[in-house]
């Protein structure tokens, strides 16, 4: 995974050509598609979630990007965001077909990630863990308190592992505390309101039950800095940036002034 820092990293975008099936799963319900990434015009599959399907917009394809380039910043297992250019000869291809409507609505750029989806199977129940993912629980845990994404549960887990390996995806819910009415002053200080879903984490069990640890972790939130929220804000479309980008640096830089309260927070939210 290569940070959005590094000076090699780019955006894919990608040219969507070919549309193969709807991901049912999904509540945005996405397309497994073929395209041809414009910089190394190699063709790939990728998954689009177009700007029109349930529960997409602007705004939450922008909070999809936004934890894509957090999670791979702090060296997680992410899908690989990527741009798909969705065109009006891409979605004659489709007339007929499962997600034409979706697409024929979303002309333009569509929030989207590299398919990995071959190897990789869904947790079940209760399932073991490895201690490596075990190791990347508790990361997964943190990560989504940090970002306050509350849709990985029981119900819609959105990660699959191959066994030792757990891979993140589906973060149009994300900071979810720039839909809150009132805010909270304190994002360092996990509220009421946030312990109800955190619950409800599908990772919560498994680590209330066991020893854990976030301290290594937490401190390597000292990337997020100025040179990563430059690049990022250059990676978003200009027609996804909006003003919820401005809240969520805001929340998040003032959570990492404070890290070593959200710190104690998280072990007290699992006691």
């Amino acid at each position: 995974m290569t940070k959005i820092s590094h000076p090699d990293y780019f955006l894919p975008v990608v040219e969507a050509i070919e549309g193969n099936e709807v991901l049912l799963t999904g509540t945005t319900e996405p397309m497994l598609i073929r395209g041809i990434c414009r910089a190394t015009h190699e063709k790939s599959d990728y998954v689009v979630k177009y700007l029109k399907s349930p529960r997409m917009s602007v705004q939450s394809s922008c909070r999809e990007l936004l934890a894509a380039f957090i999670a791979k910043e702090l060296e997680m297992n992410v899908a690989e965001p990527a741009i798909i250019n969705v065109t009006p000869e891409f979605v004659d291809t489709l007339r007929g077909k499962e997600g034409y409507k979706h697409a024929s609505n979303s002309i333009g750029l569509n929030f989207g990630t590299k398919y990995f989806g071959q190897g990789f199977f869904q947790f079940i129940r209760n399932q073991h863990l490895t201690a490596k993912q075990f190791e990347q629980a508790e990361r997964i845990f943190a990560l989504d308190i940090f970002i306050s994404n509350a849709d990985r549960n029981e119900e819609k887990r959105n990660m699959l592992t191959d066994g030792e390996t757990i891979m993140i995806f589906d973060h149009e819910l994300a900071f979810g505390f720039v839909m809150d009415i009132i805010k909270n002053p304190k994002p360092w200080i996990i509220s009421e309101a946030d312990k109800t879903w955190i619950k409800k984490h599908f990772f919560y069990p498994a680590l209330r039950d066991n020893e854990h640890n976030f301290d290594n972790f937490v401190e390597t939130f000292e990337v997020l800095d100025q040179n990563f929220w430059d690049k990022a804000v250059d990676l978003i479309p200009d027609e996804w940036k909006n003003e919820q980008v401005d809240q969520i640096k805001t929340n998040l830089t003032s959570l990492i002034r404070n890290k070593s309260i959200f710190l104690e927070e998280l072990y007290k939210v699992l006691s």
